[in-house]
């Protein structure tokens, strides 16, 4: 690189370090105008900003660890840091502009405005690399949908479960979506979401996230919480490495049993076939099993019923099979 292009290159970096301070310190109409203008007259100016934008996230985000090591004990002490807070609306408008600008002249248009959807069938396990990076993990009979935009990644999670693995971008939030109106952020970090028949339940394996619900409660969970996620209420719960494991052991294909009752167990298992398992007794219902079964080897786990508890199996024409009570003097 000659002398010259160095300092247009510096020239450049300083001016965008400025109208940043300018930004964050909520100019004016004409002021930020102006910037605006300048982010779009040259590409290289709009690359420059968003390199100083992504310094000032990482400076905000190391005095933030700084200043609490355990965001996720309770709900954050700002109530609007999810939708309002001055971080967010000073400086999100000028950012999702200076990604656009930046790719439109790098002819990557397409990468900002992606939308798909990623389903699995029963029994079926997922990969996706997402256009900006980020990895998606759909499990069992689970359904995605992708919206990328130019300010923002939003997903919805419209059945199943699903763990993200996501890229960092502090120019666009990553937003997943599920019933009830519940949203959770993160910018980068990895989190698992599982649709259960009542609530939303999340665990947070790197990073932290942002819960919202329609009725504006919220919280922050970090990594080694999770929470149990209803229309109205958040609640957190510290997860051992053990919890953790079990709850994520379905990326390596893999159920993990550790004292559930026989139902719990039957309802993971039903997850990956297309043929269900019965209970035929209700006395089996709340035995005890452990153990780690393969997703795809459910007859393994009934081999270890029938093994380890007074339960035998009656396979049935459809597939089917219907778990009896053993009585031993029969």
């Amino acid at each position: 690189m000659s002398g010259g292009a160095k300092q247009t290159r510096d020239a450049t970096e300083r001016q965008a370090a400025r109208h940043l301070v300018a930004l964050v310190n909520d100019p004016d109409a004409r002021t930020r105008a102006a910037i605006e203008d300048w982010i779009g007259a040259d590409p290289a100016h709009a690359i420059a900003f968003a390199q100083a934008e992504a310094a000032w996230d990482a400076a905000e985000r190391l005095k933030a660890n700084g200043a609490s090591h355990d965001a996720g004990d309770a709900a954050t002490d700002h109530p609007d840091f999810f939708a309002g807070d001055q971080w967010w609306t000073r400086r999100r408008f000028v950012v999702g502009g200076v990604i656009a600008a930046s790719a439109a002249a790098l002819g990557l248009t397409g990468w900002l405005h992606a939308s798909s959807s990623y389903a699995t069938g029963v029994g079926e396990v997922r990969d996706v690399t997402l256009a900006d990076g980020s990895a998606l993990h759909l499990n069992t009979d689970s359904k995605v949908t992708v919206d990328y935009s130019g300010n923002r990644r939003l997903l919805r999670l419209d059945r199943g479960e699903a763990y993200f693995d996501v890229a960092h971008d502090p120019a666009r939030p990553f937003d997943v979506q599920t019933r009830g109106g519940v949203t959770v952020r993160a910018l980068g970090t990895a989190f698992n979401v599982r649709l259960r028949e009542a609530v939303v339940e999340l665990t947070v394996t790197k990073g932290v996230v942002g819960v919202a619900t329609a009725s504006r409660t919220m919280a922050k969970v970090a990594a080694g919480r999770g929470a149990i996620i209803q229309p109205r209420t958040v609640a957190l719960a510290s997860l051992d490495k053990r919890h953790i494991e079990q709850r994520t052991a379905w990326r390596d294909r893999m159920i993990e049993l550790d004292g559930e009752s026989v139902n719990q167990a039957i309802d993971e298992f039903n997850r990956y076939r297309s043929s269900p398992l019965v209970i035929g007794d209700q006395r089996l219902a709340p035995m005890r099993i452990g153990g780690r079964f393969r997703t795809d080897e459910s007859d393994q786990f009934i081999a270890a019923l029938e093994q380890s508890l007074p339960i035998r199996a009656v396979a049935n024409g459809d597939g089917s099979v219907l778990l009896l009570y053993r009585d031993d003097d029969a």
